[in-house]
């Protein structure tokens, strides 16, 4: 689907000690409805540059699509220390096609300048003008900046007949102030920022778009010669345009991927089996290829041509899962869905805004399933590890939909397992250890070897290495097993140096090698926001040590486990004769780890951490 630009005009560029800020940011939306539906933005910024070789904060780009036009570009560059000012007119605007790696071919384009003779200590103020085409697509305001915003102010201008929607979302709403006022026939609602500072980003946060405040605004109904329309305000509103855009799809000849589908179930006992076959086929076959153009944006192409093609974006990948689904007598449904990007749900958000995505639903022995085959290695029958959790609006008939929240995949299912044999040898450890990793584990493992082949064999080494660099490996064997319900797997001959260290005759080892998520204590001094993870997971490690016949253990650590909401250890230690059996198991249990959850989580990880540098004694 279409992917909506939440705008920030200048990158995340930050710097320490050369602060600029933004003066005021201005936007008034102005609808009339007199004979049609008109929408028109008028937008007025000011921003205070504090060193001119920023560029980024006075590069600025102006985003538009096929659904709205830009037009009355102005803008001036005041240089205080000479009381001078340069008008951008005699400057060049550029219109420039919006990059993204991921998009094959897009409508969306920005308007871009450079404000002129921008020096230290300038002031640049720049406006335009937006009209916009299609009314679903009002979007937002954000108060909140990459720099500091003096005022943020954002007025929508409309007649009294029409009926507006909105939703505030992010943080210091506290600071937004809101007013409605009247004048002549129109309602003006005003919502208006001081004094926000500047946005900070940090690593493997969520999308900005759950902490920065914005609004989400939209036209529930207008008034046109006196009769009512209605336009957004409901799911239900939301799934009667979804519906009426994509009811006259797949009427081409379909009958080559009937005989498709039905060649690959035809060996297939039960639902389920068929599900996964066509399914795989997908996954295998059709190559994910983004389009965002026009409505092409929105409405999925024919499944014929898909077929044919071999290729197309989320939409077209769902309408041909759905559509052989169907042919194999399966109960499917066209799905919408917000990936974990967006932080809306359908009741707060009931536009276009809430969606980004497309997928397909497949309820099974009374069991629903989502399809998502963009993820080219997602293990049936999971959703993609970018869906978990959030709510799918599920398309029926004409006037029957379910939304239906996607559950989260849970951290047993994304496993890494690794039994490593063992000896002392003077002072290292060597011995065999194998791998096997499934669920989104596996996936992720074989995204990246699809995308890396060149580094295959250090991604493979990485499930070890990653906890312990000291490591060295020497790759035996490999099993991919890319879409068979085995795990991925890899057998390695493995050399610890100075893993074992005599002291005054007795040998001291710390059996335990390898640390999942020792690296992981928060700072919660400087870590402001939430910290997200892609999903939950579990470690299953095994060491089986030999132990010299001459040598005996004079001390052995204590078994430890440890579990709360967000994680869980245990680690197990067992002697049988010359045998010395550690067992260690780790979960990471929670998408994202909130604030409140910082000291728990910290307190799990110290507990954890103290059991990794636990020794064992050898005396003769």
């Amino acid at each position: 689907m279409k992917k909506y630009i939440v705008l920030f005009i200048f990158s995340f560029q930050l710097y320490s000690q050369e602060k600029s800020k933004i003066v005021f940011s201005n936007e008034t939306i102005v609808i009339n409805s007199g004979n049609a539906l008109e929408v028109e933005t008028f937008v007025n910024e000011s921003r205070a540059i504090s060193k001119s070789k920023n560029t980024q904060e006075y590069a600025i780009r102006i985003p538009f699509d096929s659904f709205s036009e830009i037009s009355n570009i102005k803008g001036s560059t005041y240089i205080a220390k000479t009381n001078k000012k340069i008008d951008l007119s005699s400057y060049s605007i550029v219109t420039i096609d919006a990059e993204n790696e991921n998009i094959y071919k897009s409508d969306n384009k920005y308007k871009y300048f450079v404000m002129p003779k921008v020096e230290d200590n300038s002031l640049i103020e720049f406006s335009y003008k937006t009209k916009l085409k299609q009314p679903r697509f009002l979007s937002s305001f954000r108060f909140q900046n990459p720099i500091k915003t003096q005022t943020a102010k954002l007025q929508i201008r409309c007649n009294s007949s029409t009926e507006i929607g909105y939703k505030l979302f992010g943080n210091y709403q506290e600071k937004i102030a809101f007013s409605k006022t009247k004048e002549g026939n129109f309602d003006i609602y005003t919502w208006e920022a001081n004094d926000i500072p500047e946005f900070e980003g940090e690593e493997n946060m969520p999308s900005s778009l759950y902490f920065m405040p914005h609004i989400i605004f939209y036209i529930k109904s207008y008034e046109i010669e006196g009769k009512k329309e209605e336009l957004l305000g409901t799911p239900e509103k939301l799934y009667q345009w979804y519906y009426s855009i994509t009811k006259n799809i797949n009427k081409t000849d379909q009958t080559a991927l009937k005989n498709k589908t039905l060649d690959l179930i035809k060996d297939k006992k039960s639902d389920l089996e068929k599900a996964k076959a066509i399914y795989q086929w997908v996954q295998q076959n059709v190559h994910y290829v983004a389009f965002e153009d026009g409505m092409g944006g929105f409405i999925p192409r024919e499944a014929s041509d898909i077929f044919q093609k071999l290729y197309g974006d989320c939409k077209d990948m769902a309408n041909l899962l759905n559509e052989m689904f169907r042919y194999a007598q399966l109960n499917s449904n066209l799905t919408w869905i917000g990936t974990r990007h967006k932080p809306y749900t359908y009741a707060d958000v009931p536009t276009p805004q809430v969606d980004n995505h497309m997928i397909t639903n497949v309820v099974i022995d009374g069991k629903s399933y989502f399809m998502d085959a963009t993820d080219k290695f997602c293990p049936f029958p999971f959703p993609s590890s970018f869906i978990q959790g959030k709510e799918a609006l599920i398309g029926k008939t004409e006037k029957e939909f379910k939304i239906e929240k996607i559950p989260e995949v849970e951290s047993g299912r994304n496993k890494t397992t690794i039994l490593m044999k063992l000896n002392l040898e003077n002072s290292s450890i060597v011995g065999d250890a194998s791998v096997t990793v499934s669920g989104f584990k596996k996936s992720y493992l074989l995204t990246h070897l699809s995308a890396y082949n060149q580094k295959e064999s250090e991604i493979w080494k990485d499930i070890i290495t990653e906890n312990n660099q000291k490591i060295l490996l020497d790759i035996q064997e490999l099993q991919k097993n890319d879409y068979q319900e085995f795990p991925s797997k890899a057998n390695f001959k493995l050399i610890l140096e100075n893993g074992i260290k005599d002291v005054n005759g007795k040998l001291l080892l710390k059996p335990v090698l390898l640390f999942p998520l020792k690296e992981s204590l928060i700072d919660i001094e400087k870590r402001k926001l939430s910290i997200e993870n892609d999903f939950a997971y579990v470690y299953e490690i095994q060491y089986e040590y030999q132990l010299p016949l001459d040598y005996k253990v004079e001390f052995m650590p204590e078994n430890a486990k440890a579990e709360n909401d967000l994680g869980s250890f245990d680690i197990q230690y067992k002697l049988l004769k010359n045998n010395l059996i550690v067992t260690q198991k780790i979960a990471s249990k929670k998408l994202v780890l909130e604030n409140k959850d910082f000291i728990l989580w910290n307190s799990f990880i110290k507990t954890l951490t103290k059991q990794y540098s636990q020794s064992i004694i050898l005396s003769k």
